[in-house]
């Protein structure tokens, strides 16, 4: 046969066996969860009246995803509303921008077109958009305070205070300047209520989002298996020569095919030099014999985001000077995982890792880093923390273990990381569908992948 028809011919017999692989279907709203989720903030604001702001539409080719508190409450993926929760009497209102002709040619119909909409979502009432300042004049006869976001929301990459830091970084920069729109919107709300008392949401959330449900953690775990399959798929074949974004668009393939909506954040496939920048994400650096790749991605599916990273030679096998590395960075997430249970404080597993990296001679590259091990992950990949960041973990947190190792003068960077399930009497790694064992990367990498570059 032909050479180029057998490679047409390969090439379509990995779709196929691609294709087959089952994907997730939507879930079902689950109201219940929602309510419930309200039902606990109201308890926290029996005197208060709290108002949340859902996301902007965008007009650009970026798929709409709404606001994490906003959607956290609610699951509504409208663009443009405005929640009000009363704390007295546990009532939810929705206000929501009515569509125009145009707009529901150009994007189809939105909640308002929804018949027994207030039923599909548990809430109270839904109303116009331009009724919300009228009626937030009547709403608080019996509160005393008003609660809202402090700062931004955060998105599905960054946590509130990253996405804070980059606002203010830009309004310093701009010529412009002036005000965050969320801190604008809540100048307005208090001229409004001036007789209520502001407080800010962000720890009751925090609170409430940091220990996940049952129905979170359902998701969190499909969308660790779909990020473990794509970045599983991303190292077979790896090979000098290739490009970088040849093993996104692996990743990529899989992660669509499966059902998520969306990258948790944009895929990071560092090669050589590239390594040593922490977010890198240019991905068209053709790879070279000798040097170390990594890929640091993750899928979002329904609102729940995974995050994975491996580390894995170009040419097939590392280098003992890698390997050593690899073996440091490896034993450090296996020894932090076995560590994690309920109790246990993040500076508890900082010390764990600290040990495994002065066994492997690396404390002081461990110091350098600021003994980082990870973050939690939950509706964003940087999800929020409990007020105290050094809280001992409960059963129902979901923290991403993510030992590094770094040599900048010779531009080698390692990582390793995974979606750890803390549960009543230890912890689960999530992402474990990935393999991180020497042997395992090294036969996986000669593994024919779905794209063959031959």
């Amino acid at each position: 046969m032909h050479k180029l028809a057998l490679r047409c011919l390969l090439i379509a017999s990995f779709v196929v066996l691609a294709l087959a692989a089952p994907a997730f279907a939507q879930q079902p709203f689950n109201k219940g969860e929602f309510v419930a989720r309200r039902a606990k903030l109201f308890e926290k604001i029996p005197d208060g009246l709290a108002v949340i702001f859902a996301a902007k539409g965008q007009h650009y080719p970026v798929k709409f995803r709404q606001s994490p508190d906003f959607y956290y409450l609610t699951g509504v993926e409208e663009p443009g509303a405005v929640l009000v929760l009363i704390g007295s009497n546990k009532s939810s209102f929705l206000f929501v921008p009515r569509r125009s002709e145009p707009q529901l040619r150009a994007d189809g119909p939105g909640i308002w077109q929804m018949e027994k909409r207030e039923e599909f979502y548990g809430l109270t009432g839904v109303q116009p958009i331009e009724e919300f300042l009228p009626m937030l004049q009547f709403f608080p006869s019996r509160a005393k305070k008003l609660y809202m976001i402090s700062g931004s929301q955060g998105n599905v990459a960054n946590a509130r205070e990253e996405l804070d830091f980059f606002e203010t970084l830009e309004g310093s920069q701009s010529i412009f300047g002036g005000l965050t729109e969320a801190k604008r919107a809540v100048g307005i709300i208090q001229q409004v209520v001036p007789q209520l008392a502001l407080h800010s949401l962000n720890p009751l959330l925090d609170e409430m989002r940091w220990i996940k449900s049952p129905y979170e953690i359902e998701l969190i775990r499909k969308s660790s298996e779909i990020g473990a399959e794509g970045v599983k798929e991303a190292i077979k074949g790896t090979q000098p020569g290739m490009y970088e974004y040849e093993l996104e668009a692996a990743a990529r393939f899989v992660y669509t095919k499966r059902g998520a909506r969306g990258d948790a954040f944009r895929p990071i496939v560092a090669s050589g030099p590239n390594t040593v920048i922490l977010h890198y994400s240019v991905n068209n650096r053709k790879m070279l014999e000798g040097e170390v790749v990594y890929m640091d991605y993750g899928a979002d599916y329904e609102y729940y985001t995974s995050d994975i990273t491996r580390t894995w030679p170009v040419s097939g096998r590392f280098t003992p000077e890698q390997e050593k590395m690899y073996r440091c960075i490896l034993e450090a997430r296996d020894a932090i995982i076995a560590a994690m249970k309920p109790g246990v404080t993040i500076d508890q597993l900082k010390d764990v890792a600290g040990g495994v990296y002065k066994k492997h001679g690396y404390e002081k590259e461990f110091l350098a880093l600021g003994r980082y091990i990870g973050h939690p992950v939950g509706i964003s990949v940087h999800d929020v923390s409990p007020p105290d960041r050094n809280r001992p973990f409960e059963a129902g947190v979901v923290y991403n273990v993510e030992p590094l190792l770094e040599l900048p003068e010779k531009k080698i960077h390692m990582r390793l990381e995974d979606t750890v399930l803390v549960t009543p009497t230890g912890a689960v790694n999530m992402t474990a569908g990935v393999p991180a064992t020497l042997e395992e990367i090294y036969a996986l990498i000669r593994q024919r992948a779905l794209s063959v570059n031959q």
